[in-house]
């Protein structure tokens, strides 16, 4: 099921975090994202790629066509259930940007997971990227 990232509240429970581009000028958002210097299906690649090394992760569902993923991860020990959907944006032939919405299913409060959880997700991809030699970040 795909998920309309217009439609996310701006007040969020705290066991939530949205990442996206500046360019969605949403002044709610926990973090902005970067603009990389690869294509959107490369892109897509590592994402699903750094998903795949999370422990206790699986990939739910992946749209090409909406340039959306959408990932399961389940805690150590207690097994409660986040929710990690990521959209793939095309900026041009050769950039693209990402939006994660992290969030937990149960609770009210999640100590800060989601939010280490999107931070972790984006300094991996950032990482693979330049270890591939692709450019980190588009100027």
């Amino acid at each position: 099921m795909l998920l309309d990232f217009t439609t996310i509240p701006a007040r969020r429970r705290p066991n939530a975090c949205l990442a996206c581009p500046p360019s969605w000028k949403r002044s709610d958002a926990d973090i902005h994202t970067a603009l990389f210097s690869v294509p959107v299906s490369r892109l897509r690649e590592a994402v699903v790629a750094i998903a795949s090394r999370e422990p206790r992760t699986h990939l739910l569902s992946l749209d090409r066509e909406a340039s959306q993923a959408e990932f399961e991860q389940r805690s150590r020990i207690f097994g409660f259930v986040d929710t990690i959907t990521v959209a793939f944006e095309a900026a041009s032939n050769d950039t693209s940007t990402i939006a994660i919405y992290s969030r937990s299913r149960t609770g009210y409060y999640d100590i800060g997971v989601n939010r280490r959880r999107v931070r972790r997700w984006l300094a991996a991809l950032a990482n693979e990227l330049a270890a591939n030699g692709d450019n980190k970040a588009a100027s």
